[in-house]
Order: structure tokens, then sequence, then C-alpha cells
């Protein structure tokens, strides 16, 4: 009788928000109430509100570190259940397509704060060290950003015929090559300085320019050109 009662109330408060979800729209709900109701598709009886505020205090308040968690560290953190954490990724991967939509409709990259905003969404949240080239068009526009490598927490191993390869198989004018420091700072390493140095060297024999290297360290990055490195 008591589970029934509760679930009654659930139910009643449940219709209640999906009403104001069709009335008010999505952007009128808090963080907490759309995690809430993302989950009423994995608790289909239980109270969600209270399990959706633990969840965002775990990451503290962040929906941006909460939908970039890997879904064993969810599962570990927050008692998630295994669909539950999955279900999480699985929205977070939809937004970043999403986005990354945006990005690809020949996007103008032809600042280094373009460039670093846009290498922070390719890379801010990777939890292992990876390299990418971002093929550029004669003005400056994207045309595709290629994955060279991916490597460690602290290390990845750049080969500089991937770059050579990429830049030719999109008919690139121009790169940007980036990669991250998930688990350092943004100041670059001397192996970071004689790697762009052999890149350039390697892009001027086929005549394309390397706008850039972009470094990110979570939601910060550096440019190696604003630096004078290259």
């Amino acid at each position: 009788m008591t589970e029934g009662k509760r679930g009654g109330i659930h139910g009643g408060h449940r219709q209640r928000m999906r009403e104001r979800l069709k009335t008010s729209g999505v952007s009128s709900f808090a963080d907490h109430e759309l995690l809430e109701m993302l989950l009423y598709n994995i608790f289909p009886r239980k109270d969600t509100n209270e399990t959706a505020h633990k969840i965002l205090d775990e990451f503290g308040g962040s929906l941006e570190l909460l939908l970039n968690a890997d879904p064993a560290d969810l599962e570990r953190r927050c008692g998630l259940n295994g669909n539950a954490a999955v279900l999480f990724s699985i929205v977070a991967e939809l937004g970043k397509r999403s986005v990354y939509g945006k990005f690809k409709e020949k996007m103008l990259i032809d600042s280094s704060e373009i460039a670093g905003n846009y290498v922070k969404f390719l890379l801010s949240h990777e939890k292992r060290e990876c390299f990418y080239a971002i093929c550029l068009d004669a003005k400056s526009r994207l045309i595709s950003p290629v994955l060279i490598s991916m490597g460690t927490v602290n290390e990845t191993h750049v080969y500089i015929r991937s770059i050579v390869e990429a830049a030719v198989k999109f008919n690139a004018s121009s790169i940007i090559v980036a990669h991250n420091h998930p688990g350092g700072s943004l100041v670059p390493s001397s192996e970071d300085v004689s790697t762009t140095a052999n890149i350039v060297k390697a892009m001027n024999m086929i005549d394309v320019y390397v706008a850039d290297h972009i470094i990110v360290c979570g939601n910060e990055y550096l440019s190696m050109r604003d630096m004078d490195i290259i």
C-alpha cells in the first residue's frame, strides 16, 4: 500500500515536470531537474530528484565534468547502475557530435583564440594525451580534424609522416597541430618544441603552412604561435 502511494506521488510529479517541459521548454529547467528527468528512463518508480542532486554534487555541480566522466567512474562514485552510466555517456556524445556538426560547416579558424577554443572542444576532456592535425583550406576554413595518435596520460608518439599524409589526403593549404597535457601544465616541453620544428620542416617540403600548435590543459589553451615558438 505504501509503495503504491509513493509511486502515485512520483508519477504525479513526473507528469507535472513533463507538462512544464511542454509549456516552458527545456531551458527553463535547472541542471539537477534535467538530470532528474533523464533518470526517469532508468528508474521508473524511484524518486530521482534526490539522486540527481547527489550525482551533480559528486562532480562539484559541474554538468561538464559529469557528462564527460567514464561510465565506470560514474558507477563507482555515484552508485549508478551500468545502464544509467552508459546513458549519460551517450547523451554527452550526442551533444558533442551536435556541436561538432556546426564546426564542420566550413568554420573559419583565422586566429589563435578561435583555434584554441576549437581545440579545447576536441581535447579538453580526453584523459590520455592525443595529437591532432587540423586541416584548413586556402581561406583558413576547417576541412577536417585528424587524430594522429593517442597515448598515455603524459605522452604520445607523434608520427610526422602521418601528419604529412593527412595534409595531402585533405588537400590542406595549412594545418594547425594540437595536443593536450591531461596530467600536466600548459608549458610546452622541450619535446613539444623540437617536434613542432620538425613538423614545420616537413610541411614546408609539401608547401603546407603550419599556422599554429595549440596545447590544451583542462579548460585552458596555449598558442605556440603567440609565444613566437613557431
